[in-house]
């Protein structure tokens, strides 16, 4: 077909599309026209020729996407779609989303990395044979894990929703989980030594972390639950942390990193230790076991939304701030409105 024919025809059904759009219709445009035809009509320079929001509006079961370039492209809303990953442009997945999208070939040398396939169907993957054995930043919801994780980047890779993966912390890509969601993962192997900043262990399976021997001392951000803790916390940084549903997890305030408590979530924390000059601004002890508290000692004198259920207070509220503090299921707090902090009870739950 000419290429002013197919300006012309691509020019027509743009305005078809746009009218069906204004039209408020509802369900798919099926279009009568060879296939051939068809590909010159959606394709130009390897990618769509016509606008996102129109090309969605067709049924596109019979549109080939071999050595279309699919980078970044948004599926969610299309239908009729199947892709074969080896055939689109540069054999790339790169930041595409895949919602309503039929799988049909394998993964071998595609680079999927930040692919949401979320809503996809038919995806099986073998982590060590896609493009430089990376998943990074990789949605896995729906997926098929047959292979191992040895040598794959997995770094920010949301396993939620997929079927199979087993990993060795030990033997994944430069021994980083930072940010990594790992619900759906067998755990086989050793923490040591692994970077876990950020990482979300909610839903995984036989973790089991000794805190000294992770790397940099550091659990910045960590979700911790079903991760069983055998060692001391002594000396880290654990702010952000969520012990939420972990097991053994045994703290001295006076022993951790900078004596900050700051935003953290312990419960399921047993605390051993004092907690005089200790940041517990916003810290959540909702669940923990053994704090004892003393208002006056703690960092500047400030409970700034702090949540205190299961905390024995012993000492006064003078002076101290108390905005925005939770003191339902705590014991022992006696306050006098007078004298605590600004006056202020703003946004305190007594």
């Amino acid at each position: 077909m000419e290429k002013k024919n197919i300006e012309s025809s691509r020019k027509l059904l743009i305005e078809k599309l746009e009218k069906y759009q204004e039209s408020g219709a509802k369900g798919y445009i099926t279009l009568d026209i060879d296939k051939e035809i068809l590909q010159d009509i959606l394709f130009e320079y390897n990618g769509f020729a016509i606008p996102d929001d129109l090309w969605k509006l067709l049924d596109l079961s019979n549109v080939s996407f071999d050595d279309v370039y699919v980078e970044e492209i948004d599926f969610t809303g299309s239908k009729g779609v199947i892709i074969d990953p080896k055939k689109v442009y540069k054999k790339s997945l790169l930041g595409t989303k895949l919602a309503g999208v039929e799988i049909k070939g394998s993964f071998d040398g595609v680079d999927v990395r930040e692919a949401d396939f979320t809503g996809c169907k038919g995806v099986v993957i073998d982590p060590e044979k896609v493009y430089k054995k990376s998943l990074y930043n990789t949605k896995l919801a729906g997926v098929e894990i047959k292979g191992s994780l040895d040598g794959v980047n997995v770094r920010e890779t949301d396993f939620t929703g997929s079927k199979g993966a087993v990993m060795d912390p030990q033997k994944i890509a430069y021994k980083d989980l930072s940010r990594t969601k790992l619900s759906n993962v067998e755990i086989k192997g050793s923490l040591d030594g692994v970077e876990i900043m950020g990482t979300d262990f909610t839903g995984s399976k036989g973790a089991v972390m000794d805190p000294q021997k992770v790397s940099d001392k550091r659990l910045y951000g960590t979700k911790l639950s079903n991760v069983e803790i055998k060692g001391s916390l002594d000396g880290f940084d654990i702010m952000g942390t969520d012990f939420t549903g972990s097991k053994g997890a045994v703290m001295d305030p006076q022993k951790i990193a900078n004596k900050s408590l700051k935003g953290i979530i312990l419960a399921d924390v047993e605390i051993k230790g004092s907690l005089d000059g200790v940041d517990v601004r916003e810290t959540d002890f909702t669940g923990s076991n053994g704090a004892v508290m003393d208002p006056q000692t703690i960092y500047e004198k400030s409970l700034y939304g702090t949540k205190l259920t299961d905390v024995e207070i012993k000492g006064s509220l003078d002076g101290v701030d108390v905005r925005k503090a939770d003191f339902t299921g705590s014991n022992g707090a006696v306050m006098d409105p007078q004298t605590i902090y600004e006056k202020s009870l703003y946004g305190t739950k007594l």
